[in-house]
């Protein structure tokens, strides 16, 4: 069963890049070819694991908080950049312990707004050190770097005055804002990246 998946994921890859490169000017070998089909390879599993996370979310009745999550995240993951892992089952497991941890984390756990100052804290210092935490296939343009990592810092910042005015109000989703930090913060250290090898 597993086996015809892949089979059906490398045909649709396949078909996708054939349709695309002829319209891009791409030929098969050059290194836009290439980007094409890796680009290509990224959204399908990207979307896969989408779909999968949304049904197993509704499932379980938390599909609004892992949405919450979600969009924090994604801001933060955006402009920071961080580590990616190389194997898609590892990435999808962890993926799922940062979305649906996070939220029952959340829903169950009473933050203390001491240890939301104290996290935040830990999250701006690494932000300030490590943001723009590149990979070997994602290497970023130096012309790029002063832009990104004030963009990173900017949605940081938003993102602790939204922990702190929702805390009092609603405390579950200023808790999901905090871990989409916490989340993105572990991404970012040198410790992350040498645990998966992608130093």
């Amino acid at each position: 069963m597993l086996g015809a998946v892949w089979v059906l994921y490398d045909f649709l890859v396949i078909k996708t890049v054939g349709v695309l490169a002829p319209q891009l000017g791409c030929e098969a070998g050059s290194r836009t070819y290439d980007k094409l089909k890796y680009g290509t390879h990224v959204f399908y599993i990207n979307t896969v694991k989408m779909l999968l996370l949304v049904v197993v979310a509704s499932i379980l009745g938390v599909l609004p908080y892992v949405a919450v999550f979600a969009l924090a995240y994604g801001a933060l993951r955006i402009f920071s950049f961080g580590v990616h892992l190389k194997n898609s089952f590892l990435c999808t497991l962890i993926g799922f312990v940062y979305y649906l941890g996070s939220v029952y984390l959340s829903l169950y756990v009473e933050i203390p707004l001491w240890a939301r100052i104290v996290l935040l804290i830990v999250s701006v210092v690494s932000f300030i050190a490590y943001a723009l935490a590149q990979t070997k296939k994602r290497p970023i343009p130096e012309h790029q770097r002063k832009t990104l990592k004030k963009k990173s810092l900017i949605t940081l910042a938003m993102v602790a005055v939204v922990t702190f005015v929702l805390h009092y109000i609603l405390p579950v989703f200023s808790s999901l804002v905090l871990m989409a930090a916490v989340c993105q913060t572990v991404n970012l250290l040198p410790s992350t990246y040498k645990i998966f090898n992608e130093c």
